[in-house]
């Protein structure tokens, strides 16, 4: 949804200078021209994502005290930890909490394994990213293997039980995600578009055109 240019503000910071549309490469980026948002102003949209969660943290919390059997899914801390330009390609930015986020063997298994860069492509193979499809929010199909995983662990802490497609056999502890499956189910992942290069340069020239017709329209 936006990506960072022009390298972290400075040693061991989490923050680019701008972040902008992922087809923007930082030799074509114009901060005068193109859309983009400063570091401050991610700063502040995390700020405000962090108090939300801090919020919730506390909601869930204050209801254990009182008995409620609530438990909390941390999926901003699970999305930090998945972080590959923000944290895990920049050990200097590395907060004393983070640790990576250990893979599933299957996914750690692909060539190259799933990261969270912008989905790329040579021929029909990935070269690139594999947890977020091609609009940089919603993940691909392993990617959203790996929240359900997360779930899953969370629901077991709870007690819940599941079961095999039966519905009466009970599943052994550990109740692990068939990745594998997922995989063969992923194209994105495993067959991308073959011309996903230029497809991104068609979605960059379509940006730049709208943004041409409606600097354009303003005026009239």
């Amino acid at each position: 949804m936006a990506r960072g240019v022009s390298g972290k503000t400075k040693p061991g910071s989490r923050y680019f200078p701008y972040y902008t549309r992922p087809w923007i490469t930082d030799r074509d980026f114009d901060a005068g021209r193109d859309p983009s948002i400063t570091a401050e102003q991610a700063r502040q949209v995390d700020e405000a994502i962090d108090a939300y969660n801090d919020a919730i943290t506390e909601t869930v919390r204050a209801a254990r005290v009182k008995g409620k059997d609530w438990y909390l899914l941390e999926t901003c801390g699970l999305m930090d930890r998945l972080a590959s330009r923000r944290y895990a390609e920049d050990p200097l930015a590395r907060p004393k909490w983070w640790q990576p986020y250990p893979l599933p063997s299957a996914l750690r298994a692909l060539t190259p394994p799933p990261n969270s860069h912008f989905l790329a492509g040579e021929g029909e193979r990935r070269t690139d990213g594999g947890l977020f499809s091609l609009d940089g929010v919603h993940p691909t199909t392993v990617g959203y293997g790996i929240l359900a995983q997360e779930v899953i662990n969370v629901m077991r802490l709870a007690g819940v039980r599941f079961f095999r497609p039966d519905g009466s056999t009970p599943c052994q502890d550990p109740v692990l995600v068939d990745f594998d499956r997922l995989i063969r189910h992923d194209t994105l992942v495993n067959r991308p578009p073959g011309n996903l290069g230029s497809a991104l340069g068609v979605m960059g020239w379509a940006d730049e055109a709208l943004d041409l017709f409606r600097r354009v329209f303003s005026v009239f």
